[in-house]
């Protein structure tokens, strides 16, 4: 799968955000829109980037909001063409497959950890470790939905969760989702490290777009509210990826997720 552009947009806008580079700024010359679609307390949050061929990306960071003004400014020229096949595999468990390198923005090397479900080459996940003291951004992407199918479906995946001042991605485990495109909602349930996850919502049949506010996330005896966003990818919606994240000033914990029907 081919990740490019996007991907370093956020890296970038972080690292000028805190002083540790920057470019020119582009009035969102990449081509690509960012929207902020939650914060927390602790300015952390999740947000959708569109590029102007369709492909979308989701991505939960530390200072969302300054990420996404700083990522909607960047030029195409400060931006790596990062490509998820340039970085090797180093592990693989079950399902899942994980890639590791670096990627460097203005000079600044960070490294990059990428995770796939073997079963889908349609969309995949993308940890990025940043300065101590911050959360890691996870970010998904792929292939752009097209041709809404009729009926429902059931995807299975690989889940990653990661609970707070963690290294991404954390524990890796697996989920299903029921997707009802008629009815135009979703059921997913999912299990990492111990930890459940579990929500219901609207499907966006239209854009291929899924989200809640009421996930829930449970850990031995202590128990989260939360919120999801998803993506459905390629023709026939035949992939899926999100992100999420437990509610409160400073989430217990944040997960991605991918997989197919």
């Amino acid at each position: 799968m081919k990740t490019k552009l996007f991907a370093s947009l956020p890296v970038l806008a972080f690292l000028a955000a805190c002083g540790g580079g920057g470019g020119s700024g582009g009035g969102g010359g990449s081509g690509v829109s960012f929207t902020t679609l939650s914060v927390l307390g602790n300015g952390d949050g999740i947000a959708r980037g569109v590029t102007n061929t369709g492909e979308e990306v989701l991505f939960y960071s530390p200072d969302v909001a300054v990420v996404v003004a700083g990522a909607n400014a960047a030029s195409s020229s400060d931006i790596a063409n990062v490509r998820f096949s340039d970085f090797p595999i180093t592990s693989q468990s079950g399902n899942a497959r994980i890639r590791s390198g670096t990627s460097t923005t203005d000079g600044i090397t960070i490294n990059v950890t990428g995770l796939e479900d073997v079963r889908t080459s349609d969309a995949a996940v993308i940890f990025m470790h940043l300065l101590a003291g911050y959360s890691d951004i996870s970010m998904v992407t792929g292939t752009s939905y097209a041709n809404a199918p009729s009926g429902s479906y059931t995807y299975n995946g690989t889940q990653a969760t990661t609970s707070r001042n963690t290294i991404a991605p954390g524990a890796t485990g697996s989920f299903t989702m029921v997707a009802d495109f008629g009815q135009s909602t979703f059921q997913y349930n999912g299990t990492s490290g111990g930890v459940g996850v579990s929500g219901s919502g609207a499907l966006d049949t239209a854009n291929g777009r899924f989200a809640t506010s009421g996930l829930s996330v449970t850990s031995g005896s202590s128990s989260y509210g939360g919120t999801m966003h998803g993506l459905m990818h390629g023709s026939g919606a035949s992939a899926t990826s999100g992100v999420f994240h437990t509610s409160g000033s400073s989430p217990a914990y944040t997960g991605a997720f991918v997989g197919s029907r």
